[in-house]
């Protein structure tokens, strides 16, 4: 059986790692992809109104990736999304003073879809790249600019790599004037990110990164009974990753970790581990295990309070509250020189019991399964 060089396998699997090279693509590159995300209904008896069935997304993608002349590329990214089901409203308490849900009636026919389109320049050492992307929703539309570089130095085994990013949201909530939402509100979001990625010998390579974000604007969500949170939110994040090639077993092993923290009061913690198996020449198996952990904003409550006036901040969207999660998944790739066939699938369970914070029981955690396929052809 071939086998890959550790640097070839390491650099075949990092998808998650910036490049370790500043450089333009020699061929055009065309991927298709499938997936069907599908969420676990809430039980039954934990709707205290509307429908218990939750989201069932269909997703497809396109990607183009093609060189301009010597020192340019051009790449575009299509994806469109269909979806179904309910979504929780509100939180109440139920006659045994456990949270109870008020969920939506079942949507039908809701779409989204999305467009980028970047464009890069590459030098002896460097490349630079300008990308736009514009999001539309029936409800919500956004368009987002960003401005990113790479520089390589330490003959190619260093990369800093930097990043700034600019987003323009507008809602307009659906039967605004029927359930008394808001009908027309805005938020900008800032961001900006650096890193560094090393090479250490020829089978392994680390990274370490940090970025901040600034939210202004409308940051609430329209669509529950009663959600108010503060008008701006200031997140930063401080990630590490390591790959390895292991010769003895023809495997690449990678281990990234993520701390989280905003001005909202959450605190989180994400460690990712993959294990890339070489199985033969041209397929490759990848099993991985991501673990996330986080704490509850400071005004999340478990159970609306509805007493309260309109404008005191509090909400009790799950997102927000104290838990933690587990997603469990599996990929296998096929690779030909012309073409490559990568198929996937995760399942997500969540709990308050998972996570490093206490937290109360939310009847609307999740549980999900993701599915996807995707076919990429080279020419």
């Amino acid at each position: 059986m071939k086998r890959r060089s550790p640097l070839a396998a390491l650099t075949i699997s990092a998808m998650s790692l910036p490049a370790f090279a500043a450089t333009q693509p020699v061929e055009s590159t065309v991927s298709v992809g499938l997936s069907n995300y599908r969420e676990a209904d809430v039980p039954q008896h934990l709707v205290a109104g509307g429908d218990h069935r939750r989201y069932d997304i269909d997703i497809r993608q396109f990607r183009l990736l093609t060189p301009i002349g010597r020192k340019w590329s051009l790449g575009l990214d299509l994806s469109q999304e269909t979806m179904s089901g309910a979504s929780p409203w509100a939180t109440v308490a139920g006659p045994d003073g456990e949270p109870e849900l008020i969920m939506s009636g079942a949507t039908i026919d809701d779409s989204r879809t999305e467009a980028s389109v970047s464009a890069a320049h590459y030098g002896d050492d460097y490349s630079v790249a300008l990308g736009l992307t514009h999001s539309k929703e029936d409800d919500y539309e956004a368009i987002a600019p960003s401005l990113s570089g790479e520089w390589t130095f330490n003959d190619d085994l260093t990369t800093v790599s930097m990043g700034l990013s600019w987003s323009s949201d507008t809602i307009e909530p659906t039967d605004a004037a029927r359930f008394g939402r808001v009908t027309r509100e805005e938020k900008r979001s800032r961001s900006a990110s650096i890193g560094v990625s090393q090479i250490i010998d020829r089978s392994s390579a680390v990274y370490a990164g940090f970025s901040v974000t600034d939210h202004a604007g409308y940051l609430s969500d329209p669509y529950k009974l009663r959600d108010v949170r503060p008008d701006e939110r200031f997140e930063w994040a401080l990630g590490v990753r390591y790959r390895r090639f292991l010769d003895f077993p023809n495997a690449a092993v990678h281990v990234d970790y993520r701390y989280y923290d905003d001005d909202w009061g959450i605190e989180s913690h994400t460690l990712h581990t993959s294990w890339y198996q070489n199985v033969t020449a041209s397929f490759q198996v990848v099993p991985n295990v991501r673990y996330y952990s986080q704490s509850a904003a400071d005004f999340y409550r478990p159970v609306d309070d509805f007493t309260l006036a309109p404008d005191v901040e509090q909400s009790s969207d799950f997102r927000l509250s104290a838990y933690g999660a587990f997603t469990f998944g599996v990929k296998g790739v096929l690779q030909q020189p012309e073409w490559t066939v990568t198929i996937s699938a995760d399942r997500y369970l969540a709990d308050e019991k998972y996570g490093l914070s206490s937290g109360v029981p939310h009847p609307a955690q999740l549980a999900f399964t993701l599915a996807s396929v995707v076919f990429e052809v080279k020419f």
